[in-house]
């Protein structure tokens, strides 16, 4: 939890994340049922890799959105601090991507040959092994895109703030940043966003996943916005002051 108050703007993510673990529930119960009364080895090894990758996915969402209890990652080194995934969160997420993608090339192996004891239809035997293929492959290029450009995080340093989205990274000068603000963008489900704009871009940039790395986003935010307004703070970023600044959640905004 955070004593640091959520942005006016944000309302959180509980409302969503206990309906998606609603609606997903049911799916792990079908699929441990499915388990337990086949005698195919690959029918049960589909559905407990599909239910174990759900339940994953499902305990992420929770520790993140609903409970809020991810834990600060972050570490230094010159001249910069580096502020990474909440670290339980960060291996349920890749354990649900291994166990998703494991099943579902069993899956879209055995499917179309009618080698899986599931009663699908025969539109269902073409069209689940192409979406479940699409999600396979998406996996398996997010663990490739991991290893060659390394996990999310954000990079601070006295100059500049780097972000790293895997296989994409976007980097801002202090001075050229403009707004720092929180919004609560898009259509249902609505997120809780931090969004930058600088001199250089006519767009702002969402940032979306701040509830990964501190507990509901709010002392990223915090922080953004303290050094941004506070060049003659930003010596902290450099000599690792600041990681002790976010451990202890002292951001004064002095902002509008």
């Amino acid at each position: 939890m955070t004593n640091i108050p959520r942005p006016a703007e944000w309302r959180g993510g509980r409302v969503t994340g206990v309906l998606f673990v609603a609606l997903m529930a049911p799916a792990v119960v079908a699929l441990l049922v499915t388990a337990f009364r086949s005698q195919d080895a690959p029918t049960v090894f589909v559905a407990v890799t599909f239910a174990l990758a759900v339940c994953a996915l499902l305990a992420g969402g929770l520790r993140t959105r609903v409970f809020e209890q991810v834990k600060p990652n972050a570490d230094t080194s010159v001249g910069l601090i580096t502020l990474r995934y909440d670290r339980i969160f960060d291996r349920l997420s890749r354990v649900a991507l291994a166990l998703g993608a494991a099943g579902g090339l069993v899956f879209v192996a055995l499917v179309p040959i009618g080698k899986l004891a599931l009663s699908l239809t025969p539109g269902q035997r073409t069209f689940f092994p192409v979406a479940v293929g699409v999600i396979v492959i998406a996996a398996i290029y997010g663990e490739y895109a991991r290893h060659k450009h390394g996990p999310p995080r954000i990079t601070f340093d006295m100059n500049a703030l780097e972000i790293n989205r895997t296989s994409s990274q976007t980097s801002f000068r202090w001075d050229d940043i403009t707004r720092i603000d929180a919004e609560r963008i898009g259509s249902w489900p609505k997120r809780d966003v931090v969004l930058i704009e600088t001199t250089e871009t006519s767009r702002p940039y969402a940032l979306g996943d701040a509830p990964c790395y501190t507990p509901g986003g709010t002392a990223l935010y915090s922080m953004l916005r303290f050094y941004w307004m506070n060049a003659g703070s930003r010596i902290e970023l450099a000599d690792g002051r600041a990681v002790q600044r976010l451990d202890d959640e002292k951001f004064v905004d002095s902002g509008p």
